[in-house]
């Protein structure tokens, strides 16, 4: 077996052992999200009927039910199809968005086995808002992934857009990982011009930046989905993975930088203070308040990973209780809010305390946050 062949093999394997140790372990953040920081203010004169809240919203065409996208988790190894299936079959049943997981292993091994994982999505989710991924350091100088790669794994699964996951914690801690992302900026923005799909970049636990947030409205890309710290640690994952291996020094430096990044709420903040572009809150998002508040801080939709992860396992059941929760969660905030719909709900008046109020101050950021509904 040739080294190309074998990186492949072992790329497929790779997202086997992350969805183990990921249901398997604790690969939380010891950080907060910092939502906790964020208060919405009561309504006691409520004048709705709770049974008209209208959760819906259109994104990039598509209508959903509600704000919600089941993030990028994973695919690429025949034994996790069954995760992918039963998300697809809630996605369809409620509404909400799917994003699978890279795509990575499909376009270069071209094996059924693996192409089906993903392909299944879109079988079972006809009509559902599919995200596609790849990783932005195959778009480097090493890899030079450019606009073929984007297109097949946007036809893989008949996307309606695209991730680029950038995340070079994970990258730098992961024994194998690709640390090259020196040129894929540049290329990036050259594809994103060339393709008929939204391209967002996504981050996997560390979050986004007030500055990067502005060099991605200065270019072509459509948006980001700010994956803040508070959530799944991509870099304790690979940690963990690190445990029973030789590389006792990237074991010490995972340990160290497990909470590496900027909390979800606070980067959220970040982004919206500088960008109308499209934003997807994800990071440690666990129920419909936690969402509620996100949309309120200015994110178009919200999104979670890891508990839909640990109810597809289970089976279809749990993925029911789980969105029925959500949705249920989100109306009962935005009735005791006073908002008919999400619209309404981007306009409410939020209070912030303690440390992302100290870090707002410190970063310039307007408290007020006049530009929640947009700039």
């Amino acid at each position: 077996m040739s080294q190309e062949e074998k990186a492949k093999q072992e790329t497929s394997f790779r997202k086997l052992h992350h969805l183990e140790i990921c249901l398997k372990e604790k690969v939380q953040s010891h950080e907060t999200t910092k939502i906790e920081d964020f208060h919405l203010v009561h309504r006691a004169i409520c004048d709705l009927d709770f049974d008209e809240i209208d959760t819906s919203l259109v994104l990039w065409g598509k209508k959903l039910q509600l704000p919600l996208v089941a993030a990028a988790m994973t695919g690429g190894h025949p034994d996790v199809r069954k995760i992918n299936e039963n998300v697809a079959i809630a996605a369809q049943k409620y509404g909400f968005a799917m994003g699978v997981g890279s795509q990575r292993a499909a376009l270069e091994k071209n094996m059924p086995y693996i192409t089906e994982s993903f392909e299944v999505v879109r079988q079972l989710a006809p009509d559902v808002l599919l995200i596609a991924n790849l990783g932005a350091a195959q778009f480097g100088k090493k890899w030079n992934y450019r606009e073929e790669q984007i297109e097949k794994a946007i036809n893989l699964i008949k996307a309606q857009a695209i991730a680029i996951h950038v995340n070079p914690g994970q990258e730098v801690i992961q024994i194998e990982g690709d640390t090259y992302f020196q040129g894929f900026w540049q290329r990036l923005n050259g594809i994103a011009e060339k393709i008929k799909v939204p391209i967002i970049l996504k981050e996997v636990g560390s979050g986004f930046s007030r500055e990067d947030a502005q060099k991605v409205e200065n270019s072509p890309l459509s948006g980001i989905d700010i994956g803040g710290l508070g959530g799944t640690s991509w870099i304790g994952v690979e940690t963990l993975r690190l445990e029973k291996e030789t590389s006792s020094l990237n074991y010490e430096m995972g340990n160290l930088f497990w909470d590496w990044g900027i909390p979800t709420a606070i980067s959220l903040v970040e982004t919206r203070s500088v960008t109308n572009k499209t934003l997807i809150a994800t990071g440690g998002i666990r129920n419909g308040m936690q969402a509620a508040k996100m949309i309120a801080l200015g994110a178009d939709i919200a999104g979670m990973a890891l508990p839909f992860l640990e109810a597809a396992a289970q089976g279809l059941e749990e993925l029911d209780i789980l969105v029925k929760k959500f949705q249920k969660e989100l109306k009962i905030t935005m009735f005791l809010t006073g908002c008919k719909n999400l619209e309404e709900l981007r306009s409410i008046p939020v209070v912030v305390s303690g440390y992302s109020k100290d870090w707002m101050e410190q970063r310039g950021i307007d408290l007020s946050m006049p530009w929640r509904k947009k700039i």
